[in-house]
């Protein structure tokens, strides 16, 4: 017998034998005071239990991954099932299939301690995340500490959404060569003036050394040049290091609200070209046009535009910003992240705006960004070019995931990621000449009209005339 077809059925059998528990009875080798990873069945109101991720299977079932001594889940009385022992939450990422048939190959190659049919859970301690996700997978590696639930202090008015004269006039800001010359720069179908002289960005992988710093200038530089404030935030990992670059524009009236517009910088593959015009040049200039636009204007909650980097080994840049961030105990009310926004192949044009599962008590204020995201289609001539589809699945992968781990609202903002999603994804042929640029053009439109909204511009009518949505 091929010796990967061994260990794949010898998975299979420790996955729907040894390891199925319903409760009582001790696992043959686990020490009495080891944590197991667990599948914990998750209903209207949801278990105390330490939850290290929540997500959801292709039959629409709301489930958690647990990490708990056997005694805690057994007392807890809840439906679960042990999918690992002798644990550590770290050592653990979760793995989105997006290429047909990485599923099959992962099972040859890595140890995979479940799989629900279309993600899978992997037993990863060191940095191995680039080999996985080069079968086809959107990585995201479990954090250290359990994730905050809890509803968000503050929610936005869904029934205030009035189209204003202000934000239009920034939506029409964006056009369709501008939005082309800026992804033709980030995936180096064209150099960037960087440093005052051309470069040609001809990938962006987190571990690339020269080319991602100088992908991380580029964008620094534009918002240096917007009179941004600006951060590197520099974080490390599982022998991984790079930096964020976040920019900063202060608001007037309500400073300590922040609205966070997010994406991330860096690519796949690992080696050879990597254009990665889609994944996620295409977010980095929604976020790029937005600081652009925005920055000349004044609002009165606080925005910040944010360039990750890690995001493809496990979202790396992103959790070190969140932790960082609820550390400070800082009031984010909202983050808009934009991943993979301009593959339109149908021509439909749907998009999905992923948010928490409705069962999760975080879900009300995720979808009140995205409603405000459909009010802006709506309202701002969008509606015939973007068709918004809201998804409640609770989808990770992707740096607002990394945010709904502090108890902060985000939504993603993302290309039609079941029915058409971008057969180039994690190659060299991911080049801006493959994009639908009108499809595009209207979904970065729309980013700047949801975080213009999201903000507030500054109201210039006499104090008792103003409000606040």
């Amino acid at each position: 017998m091929n010796k990967r077809v061994f260990i794949a059925l010898a998975w299979v059998v420790l996955l729907l034998g040894g390891f199925s528990i319903q409760g009582g009875g001790m696992i043959k080798g686990q020490a009495a005071d080891s944590s197991v990873l667990a599948r914990v069945e998750l209903g209207a109101e949801w278990p105390d239990l330490p939850l290290f991720a929540v997500l959801q299977d292709p039959s629409g079932a709301d489930y958690a991954l647990v990490v708990a001594p056997l005694a805690r889940l057994e007392e807890s009385g809840t439906s679960f099932r042990v999918l690992d022992q002798n644990v550590r939450a770290g050592d653990y990422v979760i793995a989105l299939e997006r290429r047909p048939g990485a599923r099959s190959l992962a099972w040859q190659d890595f140890p995979v301690v479940f799989d629900d049919g279309r993600q899978i859970v992997v037993r990863l301690p060191t940095s191995d995340e680039d080999a996985l996700s080069g079968y086809g997978f959107d990585i995201q590696r479990i954090g250290d500490q359990p994730i905050v639930l809890g509803a968000p202090a503050r929610r936005f008015d869904l029934e205030s959404f009035v189209p204003d004269p202000e934000i239009s006039a920034m939506v029409s800001q964006v056009d369709q060569a501008t939005v082309f010359d800026r992804t033709a720069q980030l995936s180096g179908f064209v150099p960037a003036v960087i440093g005052g002289a051309p470069y040609t960005v001809a990938t962006r992988h987190t571990k690339s050394g020269e080319p991602i710093a100088k992908a991380s200038q580029l964008v620094l530089e534009r918002m240096q040049a917007r009179g941004l404030k600006v951060e590197l935030h520099r974080w490390t990992g599982r022998g991984l290091s790079s930096c964020s670059v976040i920019g900063e524009m202060s608001g007037t009236r309500l400073p300590s609200e922040i609205v966070l517009v997010v994406a991330h910088l860096d690519d796949q593959p690992r080696t050879g070209p990597a254009p990665g015009a889609d994944d996620n040049a295409s977010g980095a200039v929604a976020v790029w046009t937005a600081m652009d636009i925005l920055s000349r204007h004044r609002f009165q909650r606080t925005l910040r535009f944010a360039f990750f980097s890690g995001e493809e080994q496990g979202l790396y840049g992103s959790a070190a910003y969140a932790a960082d961030a609820a550390g400070r105990g800082e009031n984010i009310v909202a983050v808009c992240n934009f991943d993979m926004i301009g593959w339109d192949g149908l021509g439909g044009p749907d998009l999905r705006l992923h948010t928490r599962a409705a069962t999760n008590p975080g879900y009300a204020g995720d979808v009140a960004i995205a409603n405000v995201f459909i009010d802006v289609v709506n309202g701002y001539g969008l509606r015939g070019g973007l068709t918004p589809i809201l998804a409640a699945d609770g989808l990770g992968s992707s740096d607002h995931s990394s945010f709904w781990n502090w108890g902060y609202p985000a939504i993603l903002a993302i290309e039609d990621d079941r029915n058409d999603f971008n057969p180039h994804y994690h190659t060299s042929e991911d080049v801006v000449s493959s994009l639908n640029l009108a499809y595009f053009t209207n979904f970065v439109k729309a980013g700047v009209g949801l975080a213009g909204h999201l903000a507030v511009p500054e109201d210039t009518r006499p104090p008792e005339a103003r409000s606040i949505n």
